[in-house]
């Protein structure tokens, strides 16, 4: 069944305002990567290092929702295109599995790790954040589904050349 005219503007409708949020998120993101030390400055004695070091590991999750988001607006231009459906999705959803796993990931055990040892050992080990965790398992989920789009695709393939 041929993608459909309608289809392809809705992709190109939703790839644009895919892009203009995330030029957004990317503009908030570098205004907290580089405003964070400055506001840190009253709360932590430790100096300007410390806070620059805090500031980069509060920004890397970030960027592995802004690669998801990359991911989508990609996935959108390829539909809109009139590309391959299954290739497209398939890696769609690795793409966009991979960047919210790692930065639930990164967010959940790393954020709060390397910012208590970074600020002296003070603060817990884990931070049990119910947002991150269900972002780290929907991630996982994408990449796993995304091999079974693939396996589908060869299957098909394979069906195709017995008929």
């Amino acid at each position: 069944m041929p993608i459909t005219d309608s289809f392809r503007r809705q992709c190109r409708l939703l790839r644009a305002a895919t892009l203009v949020v995330f030029a957004g998120l990317l503009v908030l993101l570098a205004m907290g990567m580089i405003g964070l030390p400055w506001r840190m400055a009253n709360d932590m004695p430790e100096g300007w290092n410390t806070r620059a070091l805090l500031s980069v590991v509060r920004f890397l999750p970030g960027l592995g929702y802004l690669w998801a988001l990359w991911a989508v607006q990609r996935a959108l231009g390829d539909l809109a295109a009139g590309r391959l459906f299954h290739p497209t999705v398939a890696r769609a959803m690795r793409h966009i599995g991979i960047g919210v796993l790692a930065g639930a990931l990164f967010n959940v055990f790393a954020v709060t790790n390397l910012s208590r040892w970074i600020a002296g050992g003070q603060g817990g080990y884990l931070y049990f954040d119910l947002s991150g965790i269900v972002l780290g398992v929907v991630g996982a989920a994408l990449v796993l589904l995304a091999r079974l789009v693939d396996q589908a695709r060869a299957l098909q393939a394979e069906l195709d050349e017995i008929v």
